[in-house]
Parts: C-alpha cells; structure tokens; sequence
C-alpha cells in the first residue's frame, strides 16, 4: 500500500525548513488563481478597444454616375471677311489650347473658318496684296501618305524692325512612328524682306536620322548674283529666286490671277524651275476647321515628283496644305494645318 503524506496546514505556516516554505508558496498561489479564475469577478476592467457592431454583409446597387452635362454650343457670330487685299490683323484672341510657346504681345489666333463667296477676287501683286505678318507661327500634322500620322512640323516666320527675316522649321517624328524611325529636319531660310517680299540671303537644312547627320547650306549672292552651294557648285542667281521654305511666305506678293506661274527655287543642292498651276478656290478641312484656299499644283513631266500647296485665303495666302507626290503619281505624304498664331506688334 502506498502511504500517504499528510502535511497539517499549521505545521507548514510555522516550519523552519526550506521545503516546506517552498511547498507553502505553492499552495498558496494555486489557491489565488483558483479564486481569480473562478470566483466572482471583484474588479471589472475597462476593454482595451471600443467594441465594433457585429459584421453585416450586403449587397447594395452601385449609385449611378449623374450624366455630364453637355454645353450647348455658343454660337460664333460669322465674320465679315473683307476681301484679302485689305485682310488686316485683328486683336488676339483667348487660345483654346497652350500654344507651343508664346510669340509676342498680341498674338492673333486663327479666327473660325468662314464662308465667302467664291466670286471674291483672287489678289494681283504689290499694294493689293495682304503684308506679311511680322511674326507668325503655324503648326502641322505630318502624314504619309494621307492617314497615317507620323509627325509634327513648326514654321515660325520673324520679320525685325530693320526688315530682316528669319523663317525656321522643325519637322519631328512623333506617336508610334519615333519609336520605329527617328528623324528630326530643321531648315532655316534669312534675308531681308524688299517691296517684292522676301529676298533671302543664306539657307540651311539639318537632318537627323538613325544613319547620323546630314547638312547642307546655300549662300545667295545678290551683288555678284550667283548661288553658291555647300558641296562645291555654283549656279546664277536670277532675280526673284527663292529658297525650299521661302517661296511658301512668298505667294501673297506674287500675280495669282494668272493660269501659271513660274519660280525659281533652290533646295540647298542646286537651283530648279518650278511651273505652278493656279486653280479654283476649294474647301479644305484642317485642324482648324473646314476653310477656303487657294490650290498651286507643280507642273511636271511624267516619272518627276510632284508638289501640291493650299493657300488660306482668310489667312493672309499662308500654306495650310502642303503634298508631296511621288514618281509614280501617289501621295508621299502631306503637312495639314492645326494651328496658325501671326502678329503685326
């Protein structure tokens, strides 16, 4: 039989010996947690967290978005356009978009397409002609062909107090196309502008392309008339020669109420002779609206490339449609117009 220790409480509360105090200490905690564990509850303690109401889930229909009003067009009053020979500038107007940088004090937005009669004089030369602006800034859509954009091309005209002129161009590719073939094109064409237009004085063209750089410059020698060419040639310089970008500023001061007319142009590499066909007037739609202009068409042989230019007639004849052909007949490619800034200030 196993014995059984029996230890009186008393003995162990008066007992000098280790153990027996080791053994009291225990008994003594097992009967506090016993009390706290299952006796009543003497002290109530505030809940560490305020206690959440019990989750509910339910599915409720989504709020519908309140439709966007839609503002009513506020319509433009039309303008009277007087006929080119007196088109003057007006005062600027708000723009609708940032324009790519600013021209000066006063810059003039292209007003909203208007509708004139077609029997409106086409103008002559000289004094009846619209003044080139003193600054102006058009912007185009570049396409190949006719659908397809592949860029952006930026002309920006400056005539000084003294007369002289400088016209640049940018031509970038942009979108999805810079990502399968770069190309940057900057030309710039100076001189000075006389009673007949533009007369420039030095051209140049920069192009940049995934084969490297490419340059080519044009000196004109109005005293000695002769051209002088960055590759070596040379060539006589007849009056009225233009450069590839100047002859687009210089329509306004030529005869366009005649079937044909003759230019001679350089392109940086050698002097040409373009014959330009004058057609009727015709509407185009542009970035800027649907606008009357004035169609040139280059005559050439066949198997020669072709160049066809629109000007605005509401826009001081500036180029707001420029297409190239190739030999076979088919569009290149064409430069629309998006935006026009000029100023007289």
């Amino acid at each position: 039989m196993t014995a059984r220790l029996r230890i009186p409480l008393t003995r162990l509360l008066h007992t000098d010996q280790p153990a027996a105090r080791v053994v009291l200490a225990i008994v003594l905690s097992l009967l506090i947690h016993a009390v706290l564990l299952f006796g009543p509850v003497l002290i109530e303690l505030e809940p560490a967290e305020i206690p959440l109401p019990p989750l509910v889930a339910r599915l409720e229909p989504l709020p519908q978005a309140a439709p966007k009003p839609v503002p009513k067009p506020v319509p433009k009053p039309r303008p009277k356009l007087p006929a080119p020979a007196s088109i003057q500038t007006e005062a600027a107007a708000e723009p609708t978009t940032a324009p790519v940088e600013a021209l000066a004090q006063g810059v003039e937005e292209a007003p909203p397409a208007g509708e004139a009669p077609a029997s409106e004089a086409i103008p002559a030369t000289g004094k009846n002609t619209p003044p080139l602006p003193r600054h102006a800034q058009l912007t185009y859509i570049v396409y190949k062909g006719t659908d397809f954009a592949i860029g952006e091309a930026r002309h920006r005209l400056e005539i000084d107090d003294d007369n002289g002129y400088t016209l640049r161009v940018d031509i970038n590719t942009t979108g999805i196309a810079s990502f399968f073939k770069t190309f940057e094109m900057t030309q710039r064409s100076s001189g000075t502008v006389s009673a007949l237009g533009l007369r420039p004085d030095a051209f140049s063209e920069i192009r940049v392309t995934a084969k490297g750089n490419q340059a080519i410059t044009a000196q004109f020698d109005w005293a000695r008339r002769e051209l002088a060419f960055s590759n070596g040639n040379h060539s006589m310089l007849p009056e009225q020669t233009q450069d590839i970008l100047s002859f687009l500023y210089q329509f306004s001061q030529l005869p366009l109420n005649q079937p044909t007319l003759t230019l001679h142009i350089s392109n940086g590499k050698k002097l040409e002779s373009y014959e330009l066909a004058i057609g009727g007037e015709e509407q185009l739609q542009t970035g800027i609206g649907r606008i009357r202009a004035l169609p040139l068409h280059k005559i050439h042989a066949p198997g020669e490339e072709g160049l066809n230019i629109w000007l605005g007639l509401e826009y001081r004849l500036l180029p707001v449609k420029i297409q190239q052909m190739d030999k076979n007949g088919a569009i290149a490619g064409e430069m629309v117009i998006s935006d026009i800034r000029v100023s007289d200030e």
